[in-house]
Protein backbone atom coordinates (compact mmCIF):
# COMPACT_ATOMS: atom_id res chain seq x y z
CA UNK A 1 0.00 0.00 0.00
CA UNK A 2 1.19 3.60 -0.57
CA UNK A 3 3.55 5.11 2.01
CA UNK A 4 3.92 8.84 2.66
CA UNK A 5 7.42 10.13 3.38
CA UNK A 6 7.41 13.33 5.44
CA UNK A 7 10.15 15.90 4.79
CA UNK A 8 11.26 18.28 7.54
CA UNK A 9 14.15 20.74 7.63
CA UNK A 10 14.47 22.77 10.84
CA UNK A 11 12.80 21.79 14.13
CA UNK A 12 12.98 25.15 15.86
CA UNK A 13 11.22 28.50 16.10
CA UNK A 14 11.90 30.56 12.94
CA UNK A 15 14.23 33.50 13.46
CA UNK A 16 12.97 35.48 10.46
CA UNK A 17 10.29 35.38 7.76
CA UNK A 18 12.62 33.95 5.11
CA UNK A 19 13.06 30.63 6.88
CA UNK A 20 9.55 30.36 8.37
CA UNK A 21 8.37 27.86 5.75
CA UNK A 22 11.20 25.48 6.64
CA UNK A 23 10.86 25.68 10.44
CA UNK A 24 8.59 23.41 12.42
CA UNK A 25 8.51 24.38 16.08
CA UNK A 26 9.28 21.56 18.53
CA UNK A 27 5.72 21.86 19.88
CA UNK A 28 4.23 21.51 16.39
CA UNK A 29 6.57 18.60 15.63
CA UNK A 30 5.46 16.81 18.80
CA UNK A 31 1.83 17.33 17.77
CA UNK A 32 2.65 15.82 14.37
CA UNK A 33 4.04 12.74 16.09
CA UNK A 34 0.99 12.54 18.35
CA UNK A 35 -1.28 12.79 15.31
CA UNK A 36 0.57 9.91 13.64
CA UNK A 37 0.09 7.74 16.72
CA UNK A 38 -3.54 8.70 17.29
CA UNK A 39 -4.41 8.03 13.65
CA UNK A 40 -2.97 4.52 13.95
CA UNK A 41 -0.10 4.93 11.51
CA UNK A 42 3.11 2.93 11.62
CA UNK A 43 6.40 4.79 11.20
CA UNK A 44 8.70 2.86 8.88
CA UNK A 45 12.43 3.07 8.28
CA UNK A 46 13.88 4.19 4.96
CA UNK A 47 15.23 0.68 4.41
CA UNK A 48 11.76 -0.85 4.88
CA UNK A 49 10.34 1.45 2.19
CA UNK A 50 13.10 0.38 -0.20
CA UNK A 51 12.20 -3.25 0.48
CA UNK A 52 8.56 -2.38 -0.13
CA UNK A 53 9.02 -0.62 -3.46
CA UNK A 54 11.20 -3.56 -4.55
CA UNK A 55 8.38 -5.96 -3.68
CA UNK A 56 10.39 -7.75 -0.99
CA UNK A 57 7.91 -6.91 1.80
CA UNK A 58 4.31 -5.76 1.94
CA UNK A 59 4.03 -2.15 3.05
CA UNK A 60 1.45 -1.51 5.81
CA UNK A 61 -1.79 0.19 4.82
CA UNK A 62 -1.31 3.17 7.15
CA UNK A 63 2.36 4.10 7.29
CA UNK A 64 4.70 7.08 7.08
CA UNK A 65 8.44 7.76 7.05
CA UNK A 66 10.07 10.71 8.86
CA UNK A 67 12.99 12.44 7.12
CA UNK A 68 15.06 15.56 7.81
CA UNK A 69 17.11 17.37 5.16
CA UNK A 70 20.38 19.27 5.64
CA UNK A 71 21.63 18.08 9.03
CA UNK A 72 20.88 21.16 11.13
CA UNK A 73 21.87 20.69 14.78
CA UNK A 74 18.24 20.89 15.89
CA UNK A 75 17.78 17.35 14.54
CA UNK A 76 19.87 16.29 17.52
CA UNK A 77 18.85 18.98 20.00
CA UNK A 78 15.10 19.18 19.40
CA UNK A 79 13.89 16.35 17.17
CA UNK A 80 15.73 13.37 18.68
CA UNK A 81 14.20 13.62 22.18
CA UNK A 82 10.70 13.73 20.67
CA UNK A 83 11.40 10.83 18.32
CA UNK A 84 12.72 8.82 21.26
CA UNK A 85 9.62 9.67 23.27
CA UNK A 86 7.48 8.06 20.56
CA UNK A 87 10.06 5.39 19.63
CA UNK A 88 9.90 6.41 15.96
CA UNK A 89 12.65 5.73 13.41
CA UNK A 90 13.81 8.53 11.12
CA UNK A 91 16.41 9.53 8.53
CA UNK A 92 18.65 12.61 8.62
CA UNK A 93 20.37 13.66 5.39
CA UNK A 94 23.62 15.52 6.09
CA UNK A 95 25.53 18.15 4.07
CA UNK A 96 29.02 16.91 4.90
CA UNK A 97 31.15 20.00 4.24
CA UNK A 98 29.08 21.84 6.87
CA UNK A 99 29.51 19.22 9.61
CA UNK A 100 30.88 21.01 12.72
CA UNK A 101 30.01 24.26 10.93
CA UNK A 102 27.06 26.39 9.85
CA UNK A 103 24.41 26.56 7.11
CA UNK A 104 26.50 28.90 4.96
CA UNK A 105 24.73 28.00 1.69
CA UNK A 106 21.49 29.47 3.14
CA UNK A 107 22.89 33.00 3.46
CA UNK A 108 21.97 33.89 -0.13
CA UNK A 109 18.32 33.12 0.66
CA UNK A 110 18.28 35.49 3.63
CA UNK A 111 18.13 32.71 6.20
CA UNK A 112 19.70 33.21 9.63
CA UNK A 113 22.89 31.40 10.52
CA UNK A 114 22.23 28.05 12.17
CA UNK A 115 24.62 25.53 13.61
CA UNK A 116 24.93 22.24 11.77
CA UNK A 117 25.40 18.82 13.36
CA UNK A 118 28.75 18.17 14.98
CA UNK A 119 30.61 14.94 14.30
CA UNK A 120 29.84 13.54 17.75
CA UNK A 121 26.14 14.39 17.33
CA UNK A 122 25.99 12.47 14.06
CA UNK A 123 27.49 9.46 15.82
CA UNK A 124 25.02 9.79 18.71
CA UNK A 125 22.08 10.01 16.31
CA UNK A 126 23.25 6.84 14.56
CA UNK A 127 23.79 5.06 17.89
CA UNK A 128 20.24 6.07 18.82
CA UNK A 129 18.89 4.30 15.74
CA UNK A 130 18.58 7.30 13.40
CA UNK A 131 19.44 6.49 9.79
CA UNK A 132 22.17 8.88 8.60
CA UNK A 133 22.11 9.59 4.87
CA UNK A 134 23.97 11.85 2.45
CA UNK A 135 22.75 15.23 1.19
CA UNK A 136 25.95 15.89 -0.84
CA UNK A 137 29.07 17.72 0.29
CA UNK A 138 28.00 21.30 -0.49
CA UNK A 139 24.21 21.30 -1.16
CA UNK A 140 24.37 22.15 -4.92
CA UNK A 141 21.63 21.95 -7.56
CA UNK A 142 22.65 18.54 -8.92
CA UNK A 143 20.32 18.88 -11.90
CA UNK A 144 22.08 22.04 -13.07
CA UNK A 145 25.80 21.33 -12.73
CA UNK A 146 28.42 19.37 -14.68
CA UNK A 147 28.80 15.64 -14.29
CA UNK A 148 32.27 15.66 -12.72
CA UNK A 149 31.02 17.92 -9.91
CA UNK A 150 27.90 15.80 -9.39
CA UNK A 151 29.99 12.64 -9.11
CA UNK A 152 32.35 14.28 -6.62
CA UNK A 153 29.45 15.62 -4.51
CA UNK A 154 27.67 12.28 -4.17
CA UNK A 155 30.82 10.19 -3.69
CA UNK A 156 32.71 12.47 -1.30
CA UNK A 157 29.75 12.97 1.03
CA UNK A 158 29.21 9.22 1.26
CA UNK A 159 32.87 8.64 2.07
CA UNK A 160 32.92 11.33 4.78
CA UNK A 161 29.85 9.94 6.54
CA UNK A 162 31.14 6.37 6.32
CA UNK A 163 34.39 7.52 7.87
CA UNK A 164 32.50 9.23 10.71
CA UNK A 165 30.22 6.26 11.37
CA UNK A 166 32.41 3.32 10.46
CA UNK A 167 29.55 1.77 8.51
CA UNK A 168 27.94 1.89 5.10
CA UNK A 169 25.78 4.93 4.25
CA UNK A 170 23.27 3.65 1.66
CA UNK A 171 20.71 6.47 1.50
CA UNK A 172 20.68 9.84 -0.26
CA UNK A 173 18.47 12.91 -0.74
CA UNK A 174 18.80 15.42 -3.61
CA UNK A 175 19.44 19.00 -2.37
CA UNK A 176 16.65 21.38 -3.44
CA UNK A 177 15.05 18.26 -4.94
CA UNK A 178 17.22 19.02 -7.99
CA UNK A 179 18.08 15.97 -10.07
CA UNK A 180 18.58 14.82 -13.64
CA UNK A 181 18.96 11.37 -15.24
CA UNK A 182 22.72 11.93 -15.06
CA UNK A 183 22.55 12.82 -11.34
CA UNK A 184 20.32 9.82 -10.63
CA UNK A 185 22.84 7.58 -12.39
CA UNK A 186 25.71 9.12 -10.40
CA UNK A 187 23.88 8.26 -7.17
CA UNK A 188 23.46 4.66 -8.34
CA UNK A 189 27.11 4.43 -9.43
CA UNK A 190 28.25 5.78 -6.05
CA UNK A 191 26.69 2.73 -4.41
CA UNK A 192 23.57 4.15 -2.75
CA UNK A 193 20.59 1.81 -2.37
CA UNK A 194 17.98 4.53 -2.71
CA UNK A 195 17.35 8.27 -2.82
CA UNK A 196 14.67 10.79 -1.88
CA UNK A 197 13.34 13.42 -4.24
CA UNK A 198 10.98 16.27 -3.42
CA UNK A 199 8.44 15.06 -5.98
CA UNK A 200 5.04 15.05 -4.28
CA UNK A 201 3.17 11.80 -3.91
CA UNK A 202 3.33 8.47 -2.17
CA UNK A 203 5.45 5.37 -2.61
CA UNK A 204 4.39 1.84 -3.42
CA UNK A 205 5.63 -1.31 -5.12
CA UNK A 206 7.29 -0.27 -8.36
CA UNK A 207 8.14 3.32 -7.33
CA UNK A 208 11.65 4.28 -8.52
CA UNK A 209 13.87 3.72 -5.44
CA UNK A 210 16.14 6.57 -6.60
CA UNK A 211 13.25 9.04 -6.89
CA UNK A 212 11.17 8.33 -3.80
CA UNK A 213 8.31 10.78 -3.32
CA UNK A 214 8.03 13.03 -0.28
CA UNK A 215 5.59 15.48 1.28
CA UNK A 216 7.13 18.66 2.67
CA UNK A 217 5.87 19.68 6.12
CA UNK A 218 5.88 23.47 6.27
CA UNK A 219 6.00 25.64 9.35
CA UNK A 220 2.43 26.82 8.85
CA UNK A 221 0.88 23.39 8.28
CA UNK A 222 -1.69 21.97 10.66
CA UNK A 223 -0.60 18.82 12.52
Amino acid sequence: MPVTMLMYHVIATPENAAEARFCRTPDAFRKDMEQIRQAGYQVLSFATVLDGVAGKVALPNKSVVITFDDGVACAYENALPILQEFNYPSSVFVVTNQVDGYNDWCKVFGFPRRRMLATHEIRTLAESGVDIGSHTANHPWLGKIEETTVVREVQDSKAVLEDILGREVPHFAYPFGSWSPMARNAVIEAGYAGACSTIAGRNQKGTDPYLLRRSEIKGSDAP
